[in-house]
């Protein structure tokens, strides 16, 4: 269907929109937000399927629906692009606020790509028409390598980054967000430059079979075309909206799978077996929808089966915190490191359930905790004081568990202090927030807190944190009230402007449990990473 006037409005339409995109909406480097993302991927489906009804009503039924399916099989497909995406900019630890504008030259070199590679799909069909059936074969062996698939990157073993990183004048400076800067009189590629060229060539290697998946729902060039690029549009404004859940989609990948390895067959079996495309759309649809759907209940198991249950005297059972159940919040799974935060939070919470349910009883102690609101309970439910285990790892320990969970951003610590530490949170419905310190020593072997902890007791929970809004003044309550004496004699410097203090309390069984008092600076909103 596509004549020359279509296929020059068309592109001319999307060069518009790209335009309006980087230079009037983002013309600042920023973090998208949530909010953001949301809007602008409603926005670009908004125009997709705006796109898809125009054919629909002025071209006829089939090439509408021909549209509707290679879209929903490009779109599905993507979400593959977006897990790998976000583990390309783990690699090269991208700031949140340059990945937009990365993703920008990203997509813009995929349409190149993808609009050459679609070419020459169509001028191989129309010349050996049997090549289709090479399309159909190769499908079922993508679909059947998608089962299981290793989603990890390599950017090291990538030849083009090889071929630039020895070939290409390379600036060193990380200080800029731009591809290209110009240093002592000369242009130098800078290492952002790298990140987009993973990102096309990753790009290239997953449209292949997304094209050829395409060809097998419409041999219309025009249609296979705008249908993808429909797709890739919106991959932004997707990777933003989806990168911090979409690891909760255990199986996504069987879904793309049995979708990938159904076209493949369909292909095949055309000359006996048709199915028209209309079938076809609510096949693919199904299998998406019934995929993301399984996940997300499975998910939901998962977490529910480790809830903090209480003995009937009132204590949390808790597992026991050994080096290997401190590994599992580095585990691959997005759900198992859920469930080992839970388990470990717990544990801390555990050690000290009994003080901290004395202090409680304190009105005036009470009045300084800060609280937090069980989420999504309905009648609400009231609000609990705001706790955070800290848990010490070795430097080894510590950066695998930051790798996985999306490379969160160190605290900022005092100079004289032996920590490094991130915070991770884990959020579950009917629940308390789960909050986690990770902490490990600057210098292993010597006299920090963190490696005499290490040194003594190995991996494990080292204190359990409680928010309060007068430090100094909880600090007293707990000496002149509770007989209990401060380590420092004075409120001292902790993470990210913080004052704090810390006790050395008796628990249950006689065991000591470091609790450490966390008063944050006058408005300062935390925003910890939430794992995934």
């Amino acid at each position: 269907m596509g004549t020359w006037p279509l296929w020059i409005a068309f592109n001319a339409g999307v060069a518009l929109f790209l335009l309006l995109d980087l230079g009037l909406f983002h013309r600042r480097a920023h973090v998208i937000t949530l909010r953001a993302a949301a809007i602008e991927s409603a926005a670009w489906v908004a125009l997709s399927l705006g796109f898809g009804a125009w054919i629909f009503f002025s071209h006829g039924r089939g090439p509408g629906l021909e549209f509707f399916t290679g879209y929903i099989v490009e779109k599905s497909l993507s979400l593959d692009n977006v897990f790998v995406f976000l583990l390309i900019f783990q690699y090269f630890r991208v700031d949140p606020r340059y990945q937009h504008r990365l993703l920008f030259w990203g997509v813009v070199g995929a349409l190149v790509l993808r609009g050459a590679m679609i070419g020459a799909g169509a001028a191989l069909i129309a010349r050996f028409d049997w090549i289709l059936y090479l399309f159909g074969a190769f499908l079922l062996y993508s679909g059947f390598k998608l089962f299981g698939a290793d989603h990890a990157v390599h950017p090291e073993k990538n030849p083009l980054v090889r071929w630039a990183q020895k070939f290409l004048p390379m600036s060193q400076t990380e200080d800029t967000h731009e591809l290209f800067v110009r240093q002592g009189g000369r242009w130098l590629f800078t290492p952002f430059f790298l990140v987009v060229i993973v990102l096309e060539t990753t790009d290239m290697l997953l449209a292949v079979d997304s094209i050829a998946a395409v060809f097998g729902v419409t041999r219309d060039p025009f249609i296979v075309y705008t249908s993808n690029v429909c797709a890739i549009l919106g991959l932004r404004a997707l990777y933003f909206l989806l990168a911090g859940i979409l690891q909760y989609f255990q199986y996504l990948d069987e879904g793309l799978a049995i979708t990938v390895m159904f076209i493949g067959a369909k292909m095949l079996a055309n000359p006996w077996v048709h199915i028209s495309t209309g079938l076809s759309l609510a096949i693919v649809g199904g299998i998406i929808a019934l995929s993301i759907l399984i996940s997300v209940i499975r998910s939901k198991m998962q977490q529910k089966a480790v809830r903090p249950t209480t003995t009937k005297r009132g204590h949390i059972v808790a597992v026991a915190v050994t080096p290997e159940y401190i590994g599992r919040l580095a585990d691959n799974d997005p759900a198992e490191r859920a469930v080992a935060a839970f388990d470990l939070f717990s544990a801390g919470f555990a050690s000290a359930l009994d003080p901290l349910q004395d202090w409680e009883l304190d009105d005036e102690l009470q009045k300084l905790m800060v609280r937090e609101k069980v989420e999504n309970v309905t009648p609400a439910g009231p609000s609990v004081a705001r706790l955070t285990v800290g848990i010490a790892v070795l430097p080894e320990t510590f950066d695998k568990i930051r790798a996985a969970n999306g490379s969160p951003p160190l605290a900022e610590t005092p100079a004289d202090q032996d920590v490094l530490e991130f915070e991770l949170e884990f959020a579950e419905s009917g629940m308390p927030y789960v909050h986690l310190d990770i902490l490990t020593t600057k210098a292993p072997g010597g006299n920090g807190a963190i490696a005499r902890f290490l040194e003594k007791f190995g991996e494990g929970i080292q204190q359990v944190e409680l928010d309060v809004t007068d430090v100094d003044r909880a600090t007293e309550i707990l000496r002149t009230r509770f007989k209990v004496e401060p380590i420092y004699p004075a409120t001292r410097p902790g993470a990210n402007g913080t004052r704090v203090n810390f006790f050395l309390v008796t628990a249950r069984d006689n065991q000591k449990v470091l609790v450490e008092l966390v008063e944050h600076p006058k408005g300062l909103h935390q925003s910890p990473v939430t794992g995934h």
